[in-house]
């Protein structure tokens, strides 16, 4: 049986030729979550990177045993990461921190600082002026229309957000691609679970370029949001929570 900690958890970051943010990715999360639990693993999940992300996530994983590092056996998608990430967890809370670093680690840290009295924390960016208009207009194109489609009233859908990892790993997660947070949120608020917002720092990407509008990360969030209207208005009415945040 796994060992639970009093306050631990688990970081996943799913990584796709991101050589020159790894590194850093790694020291932001480990800087920001060492204070405050009292233990934690940081989950590398290498997306079949054709760069040397997973060298260099291994040279960290060699001086620090909270690190682990996994590889994909090609490129499969954010969402394959993340919920192969999630199925690794092992300590008693869960999230995530982008492989690219563009997530403030202080905003991690404020997460963390949240956990207890709601089943969720969930993020959303501050400040949206280190991203292009065209990004910023489809950002905000897709939380209206979320918003819409399931009746919620969230700020952001694709920022980072913690919970139980129990919780996390009763919900079904269909999605390949990068709507894959939107789909957890959706599914946990509509299935009952208590959740308040935060802001996070968006710091940008130091190096290489986002990778968010290939088409088929695209056609992956139109397929996205296409199974969570069927499995929420056609389907079995979703489950009642198994879980609460507190004991």
């Amino acid at each position: 049986m796994t060992q639970r900690h009093e306050r631990s958890l688990s970081i996943v970051i799913p990584a796709f030729n991101e050589e020159g943010n790894i590194r850093s990715a790694i020291d932001s999360v480990i800087h920001a979550v060492k204070p405050l639990v009292d233990a934690y693993q940081v989950i590398v999940i290498d997306d079949g990177s054709r760069d040397r992300t997973r060298e260099v996530a291994l040279e960290k994983a060699k001086s620090d045993s909270s690190v682990m590092v996994i590889s994909n056996d090609g490129n499969k998608g954010f969402g394959f990461s993340f919920k192969r990430g999630v199925n690794l967890a092992e300590m008693e809370y869960v999230t995530v921190f982008p492989g690219d670093n563009d997530m403030a680690g202080e905003s991690l840290a404020k997460l963390v600082k949240e956990i207890g009295d709601t089943d969720l924390v969930i993020s959303y960016m501050s400040k949206v002026n280190k991203r292009s208009m065209f990004r910023r207009i489809v950002s905000r194109t897709f939380i209206v229309l979320m918003n819409t489609l399931f009746g919620l009233k969230l700020e952001y859908y694709n920022g980072a957000f913690i919970c139980r990892t129990e919780v996390l790993k009763s919900i079904p997660m269909k999605s390949v691609g990068l709507a894959t947070l939107a789909e957890c949120l959706v599914r946990m608020i509509k299935s009952g679970y208590s959740y308040k917002s935060i802001y996070f720092d968006h710091v940008g990407r130091r190096t290489e370029k986002s990778k968010a509008f290939k088409i088929k990360n695209v056609v992956a969030v139109v397929s996205t949001i296409g199974i969570l209207i069927k499995d929420i208005y056609f389907s079995a009415p979703l489950s009642e929570k198994k879980i609460c945040s507190t004991s």
